[in-house]
């Protein structure tokens, strides 16, 4: 892993590059941060220069990314707190993966430094908001109740047990939730966004909400029998396999009332419940036939097929109605410049 702290000669991606912040930058770093259209300063005063010059060394590390000799963004990672206290871009040059960069950036020097655990907030229901969701970090309670708390856990570095299927499972399973819920956001922003959910990609498929419903679903169904429980028809799991049980309503909240339920089953399970998964004889009903298979063969050639079956649909359902997303948003990896 390169060693940011001591390197000042970081990856250059197209025009852009990425270095260690330096006390000349500060200007253009606060000209950013007064900028944004988003998260904006309640006092422009409050962040000071010296504050910013902490960031450079005495309470954490700061990198910035150049356009052809403009700072066109900035992130300063908070060393003792394990934090993330400022990512901002220039609004400006949106839109061409700056972000993404930066706040990797940031990350791997916390880590670095023995962190286990990330925090930051950001103002709710903002595109920064929805940006933390999409990257993989859990999106926790409110702040003040005008700010939302996330964290980052660093990855498990457990070696699997050959018949353990926990980490082919439950972090995949979360990773594209959260981009489903993400997806969902932008959908119902959309100005056909209440349409959309009654909005099918082809006569005879699901609409959107079932769609989202038994992606959702699709994760308890595969995780419960792998960590060996039964699925109950009563609806003793948070998203039940049945549609009709009317826990959760068919709308944008119930639906991510639906994924965030989901997401905490997820978080309850250890990987411990998944030893001997590979062998466990499982059997889930797919249509009208019912399907009985070893564990293996149940998550690799049915289960995770399934759920990227109806979460692929729900994406080209809100791509083909013109809601704003990309492969990025799928599966938070890609980064396409000028997209």
């Amino acid at each position: 892993m390169t060693d940011h702290r001591n390197t000042t000669d970081l990856n250059t991606t197209s025009t852009l590059t990425f270095r260690l912040a330096t006390e000349a930058d500060i200007a253009a770093m606060s000209a950013i941060r007064l900028a944004v259209t988003e998260n904006r300063l309640r006092d422009p005063g409050r962040i000071t220069t010296a504050m910013y010059r902490d960031y450079l060394g005495r309470l954490g590390c700061s990198w910035v990314c150049e356009d052809d000799g403009v700072i066109a963004g900035f992130a300063s990672a908070d060393r003792e707190q394990g934090s993330i206290w400022a990512l901002f871009i220039d609004p400006a040059r949106e839109g061409q993966g700056i972000g993404k960069r930066l706040l990797a950036l940031a990350v791997d020097d916390l880590f670095e430094q023995g962190h286990t655990q990330i925090v930051l907030s950001t103002s709710a229901d903002t595109r920064a908001d929805i940006f933390y969701e999409s990257q993989g970090w859990e999106r926790g309670k409110m702040k003040d109740d005008i700010e939302v708390q996330y964290s980052l856990q660093r990855a498990r570095e457990v070696p699997p047990s050959a018949d353990n299927l926990y980490e082919a499972s439950v972090p995949v399973f979360r990773r594209y939730l959260g981009k489903l819920r993400a997806m969902l956001v932008l959908a119902e922003a959309h100005p056909q966004g209440a349409a959309l959910l009654e909005a099918r990609l082809a006569p005879g498929m699901l609409t959107l909400a079932v769609q989202a419903e038994v992606a959702a679903n699709f994760v308890v169904r595969a995780c419960a029998p792998l960590a060996g429980s039964a699925l109950s028809d009563s609806g003793a799991f948070p998203a039940s396999v049945q549609r009709d049980s009317g826990k959760f309503p068919a709308t944008y909240d119930g639906l991510r009332q639906r994924i965030d339920f989901v997401l905490g089953f997820l978080d309850a399970l250890t990987p411990a419940q998944f030893d001997g998964a590979t062998s466990r004889m499982i059997s889930d009903r797919a249509g009208e036939a019912l399907v009985t298979l070893a564990g293996q063969p149940f998550l690799l050639q049915y289960a995770l097929p399934n759920f990227f079956f109806h979460l692929s649909a729900a994406y080209a359902l809100l791509r083909h109605n013109g809601v704003a997303i990309g492969k990025a948003d799928f599966d938070g990896f890609h980064v396409y410049t000028g997209a």
